[in-house]
This record gives C-alpha cells, structure tokens and sequence, in this order.
C-alpha cells in the first residue's frame, strides 16, 4: 500500500493523516473487469433439487461467520470488536471506510447505503464515487453518524474505539472487520458482508467474478519462463521520502497478481518503506509506476524521474517504462485492486494484453 488511495484507506487514515502533519507518508488507504473465463459446461435439460447448491457453502471457512447454516435472522458474527448480533436484514447501511463502500456497493443496491464519506464520494479516489454522489457526508462524530439512523455501521480496523463505542452506548449494530489486499483475504471480506448484509449469494457471485478474471490473468503469465518476467518498482514522493512497495503491501500483491516480479520485495522490504535514489538503481526495476495522484505531485515526481541524470541507467527510465497509475485501482483497499493488475498487466505483456479492455464490476440494481 504506498500511499494513496487505499492508502485511501490505510493511508487515508495513517499515510493521509501523515499528510495533515506535514509529513504526508502515504495516501489514505481507509480512505479499496470482465472475464474470460472458461466456457460454461452446457447444462443439463433437468436439475435434481438434490443437486441444488446449498447458499451455506460459500460461507464456510469464512472468519467470522459463526454458524454458515444460519440463514435466517437474528444472525451472529464475530468483528474485531467481539461477537455482533444483527437481528434483521440491514436496510440502512453505513460504513466508515472507502473499502468497505466499495465491497458494499458491489453486494447490495445502492439505496440500502444511507451516507458515505467524503473519500467515497471522491471521483479520483473512489470506483463507487457515481453511487455516492449527493449522500450525506459522515464523518468520524458519532453524533453525524446516528442521525443517519443506521441499521449497521461497518468500521474498520483503523476506527476508533472511542467512536465504535460511542455508537453501541446509544444501541447501533457496530461490526468491525478487517481488509485484506490478498485474494483468499478478499473473498473472505466479500462473504463476511455479504453474509451480515442478508445478501450471501450476491456475495457469492462477487467473490467468482473476481476469481475469474484472477485466473484470467494468471493464464496470461503463469507458463512463461522466469526470463519473460519483468521487474516492476512502485514508488511515490512524500515530503522528499521515497516509498516503494515490498511484500503484504497492496501494490506488492497487484505486482504479483500481474506477473511482475516486485523488486523491493526481492530485497526483502516489506509493506511501504522509505527507501534512498542508490536503493532504487540497485533493484533496477524495468518498470516503475506511481500510485500517487497528479494533484499530490505525482506527475512533478515522474517528471523528476525521468529527467534525473543520475538514474538514466535504470532500465524502466531508460526506456520510457514509467507510468502514472491511478489510484482507485492500485491502493484502494478492496477487490477493485484486481483493475489495478488488469492495467499492469497490460503494459507487462503488451504482445498478449496490448489491445485488451477492461469492464468495471458489475453493481446490482
């Protein structure tokens, strides 16, 4: 996660609040595509009710889901702020967070979700800012949360335990989960929503499209010889420190999910540390991109980059190979991280995806 928009989320409240001090470290990351699967085996004239598919299934082995058989209501789950009982189907919704916004506008109509924060409604943060647009804008005072008489209020591990109890004191359904920037992590966030939302089979159908178009993409790469693999940097200047991306970070694993070989993680770094301009010639990436937005100086760094004399033997600025990426896809804290891959990919394996188009998700109506 570097710094940016799910930086949005993680550093929307750690990376984005190093920036209100001055030393702006990363972006919020609290603030974060079609598929060509394989073709579907032709169905049969008649199915057995036997073989219908039990909705439980999906929500097996799902941390937090306590009893998957439960369909009913009440329902109850375990948050990272303990066991949460949900008495009926939520209808109004609100979360904290741009990621779980954007897991929760994927699984339910966007009339169920009451307010949104400003990051959510943020077009150059957020993939779900057209489904937003014009809410009430929470914030983290309790008392602007409660007048949206929410029947959940989904927080993230960065909200405060303060405003968490602040909400359950007056009676509101609190659940605290986690995000993950892995794809079993992903899953889990989608059917853990899903299934406190009442929607576990539209759920279920997030969770494959995603898988699908994962697969799509690790078809592209996964045979290739270990030569064809290209070394790929994230970067962004904050404040004159240089971040990069190492393994567990959000921009690690959409490196990975696009058949990069992460250079800061071959050495070893892990999540977003400041690095040096020695370090970055040493890892000698072939591809640099840049998860920060225009407006926080991103462009002026990729400029500074390619015009810097001592780093024309690297080989991404060498050969023009330096790219603004945006970051809704690449540190947004939710499964849009996956078009964040789809367009790395793109310029990874130009003979194979060079033409290539990506949908959006899909959302329910």
């Amino acid at each position: 996660m570097t710094i940016a928009s799910n930086r949005l989320e993680k550093v929307s409240l750690s990376k984005f609040t190093a920036f209100a001090t001055g030393l702006f470290a990363a972006m919020f990351v609290l603030a974060a595509c079609s598929s060509d699967a394989p073709a579907e085996q032709e169905a049969a004239t008649s199915i057995p009710a036997t073989a219908t598919p039990n909705p439980s299934d999906s929500l097996t082995n799902v941390s937090g889901i306590l009893d998957p058989t439960n369909l009913g209501w009440p329902r109850e789950v375990e948050g990272l702020n303990g066991r949460v009982a949900i008495p009926s189907q939520p209808q109004r919704i609100v979360t904290i967070s741009l990621g779980h916004d954007e897991v929760t506008y994927a699984i339910v109509p966007k009339g169920r979700v009451v307010a949104a924060n400003q990051f959510t409604q943020a077009a150059d943060q957020s993939n779900v800012a057209h489904l937003a647009n014009g809410l009430p804008e929470i914030t983290s005072d309790a008392e602007v949360i409660i007048a949206q008489s929410p029947d959940i209020v989904i927080a993230s591990p960065f909200t405060s335990l303060e405003l968490i109890d602040a909400l359950e004191r007056v009676g509101l359904v609190v659940l605290q989960t986690d995000l993950h920037n892995d794809p079993d992590g992903r899953r889990q966030d989608i059917m853990l929503l899903g299934y406190a939302y009442g929607e576990e089979e539209r759920a279920a159908e997030v969770v494959q499209e995603v898988a699908d178009r994962e697969a799509t993409l690790r078809s592209i790469w996964e045979s290739k010889p270990e030569s064809e693999r290209v070394r790929v940097m994230s970067a962004t200047l904050y404040s004159d420190s240089l971040y990069t991306a190492g393994a567990g970070s959000t921009e690690g694993e959409i490196i990975n999910a696009a058949g990069g070989i992460n250079v800061a993680a071959e050495q070893g770094l892990e999540h977003n540390p400041v690095i040096s301009y020695e370090s970055l010639i040493a890892m000698d990436p072939e591809v640099i991109f840049i998860p920060q937005p225009a407006a926080w100086g991103g462009e002026d760094f990729l400029n500074d980059l390619l015009s810097n004399p001592a780093l024309a033997s690297v080989p991404a600025i060498r050969d023009g190979r330096v790219f603004m990426a945006d970051p809704k896809f690449f540190t947004t804290l939710s499964f849009w991280n996956l078009r964040g891959a789809e367009e790395l990919a793109r310029d990874l394996w130009p003979a194979d995806l060079g033409d290539a188009s990506f949908d959006s998700f899909s959302f329910p109506e």
